[in-house]
């Protein structure tokens, strides 16, 4: 078994990142336009995690002791319904099978970060150079099966994607200026100031027609404790700079009569309350414009409605229940709980528990 990961483990890292091959993504610079196929590929959350053993303890983040029971012990390809990650052989298995199967059948890809293992282990901590290589790694494997073939590939950043995991200050810093060096395969020349400065870019999957901007989510995430949350009074906070920059870049696709598709890594679900405010604005203004929003995060399958109504509800809640002290701001999300007595149980469904950590109450209009 450990010998079956090491080989994985070579076979993905056969190519250093440190030296990736820049390409101006070929789909430009071809004289004959790329035969179009109407699909797309969107690739999420592999978090690929170079310390996952087959056989071990899935109570142990698949990377030892062996449980007596075999359904406790990871899978060759991954442990469905666990904590734990994917092993490298799958993250090879999918991108070969990708490699093998749909060159030929897609125009362009989404991928939406998330290209490192979790922080669910504190007797492996992550490193920044775990990161990085992993990253890297994929990048590169993406770049050789994608973009050298004139299949544009847009990625976009993820919460575990750094270190610590979920913080990222306001840039330049040292981690756009990494990932620009991992990713500079993927950006156009025109969005490399901007991608160094905070780590978002576009790319005209198809020239002239269709375009897909890629949002750095984690200057609107409400775990990044080191942004101001798209504050009215900081309009230099990198959240705010950004949809400076995002309202421009529609401007611009409108006029020219393009079509737009908004991907990031993290949803617009988990958003400080002003940034959220912001996007829905902005969502409902170019409605002409934006095709359609593609996230990831949340490792399941599921859809996210907005509405102009989500604006005033936000600000409501969100100005209107300022608390001092965790306790006050506890006891109040509590009084807003549906009580027993004024509650019918068939009004509501719990929606996707497992893998999401949060549930949903959907209440019916009756």
């Amino acid at each position: 078994m450990l010998a079956a990961s090491l080989f994985c483990l070579f076979n993905l890292f056969a190519q250093s990142y440190s030296t990736p091959v820049q390409n101006v993504l070929t789909a430009r610079s071809q004289t004959k336009p790329r035969k179009l196929h109407g699909r797309f590929l969107q690739i999420t959350d592999l978090h690929p995690d170079p310390f996952y053993l087959p056989g071990t303890s899935t109570s142990k983040a698949c990377h030892r002791k062996i449980p007596k029971e075999e359904k406790k012990r990871a899978g060759y390809y991954g442990t469905p319904y666990s904590a734990c990650d994917a092993p490298l052989t799958l993250t090879n298995y999918t991108l070969d099978f990708l490699a093998e199967h749909w060159t030929e059948e897609i125009d362009f890809v989404i991928w939406t970060g998330d290209n490192a293992r979790h922080e669910n282990d504190r007797k492996i901590p992550r490193t920044t150079n775990e990161i990085y290589e992993l990253n890297g790694s994929i990048a590169n494997r993406m770049n050789e099966i994608f973009t050298m073939k004139g299949i544009p590939v847009v990625p976009s950043l993820g919460n575990n994607d750094i270190y610590p995991h979920n913080i990222l200050a306001p840039g330049p810093n040292s981690i756009t200026n990494e990932f620009y060096k991992i990713w500079q395969a993927f950006i156009p020349f025109p969005y490399q100031q901007a991608f160094q400065r905070g780590a978002y870019f576009a790319v005209e999957v198809v020239p002239n027609a269709l375009a897909v901007i890629s949002l750095n989510t984690l200057y609107f995430y409400d775990a990044n404790d080191a942004v101001g949350g798209c504050s009215h009074t900081e309009p230099n906070d990198p959240g705010n700079l950004q949809f400076t920059w995002l309202e421009d870049q529609l401007k611009s696709y409108r006029e020219r009569e393009m079509q737009v598709w908004i991907t990031g890594h993290v949803p617009p679900s988990n958003y400080f309350p002003e940034c959220y405010v912001r996007y829905v604005q902005l969502a409902l203004e170019f409605q002409d414009t934006i095709v359609g929003h593609l996230y990831g995060h949340r490792n399941a399958d599921h859809f996210f409605l907005i509405e102009a109504k989500d604006i005033e509800v936000t600000n409501d809640i969100h100005h209107g229940l300022k608390h001092d002290n965790l306790c006050d701001s506890l006891l109040d999300d509590f009084a807003q709980l549906p009580k027993s007595g004024r509650t019918d149980l068939d009004d509501y469904a719990v929606i996707n528990m497992w893998k999401m950590h949060w549930l949903i109450a959907v209440q019916s209009d009756r």
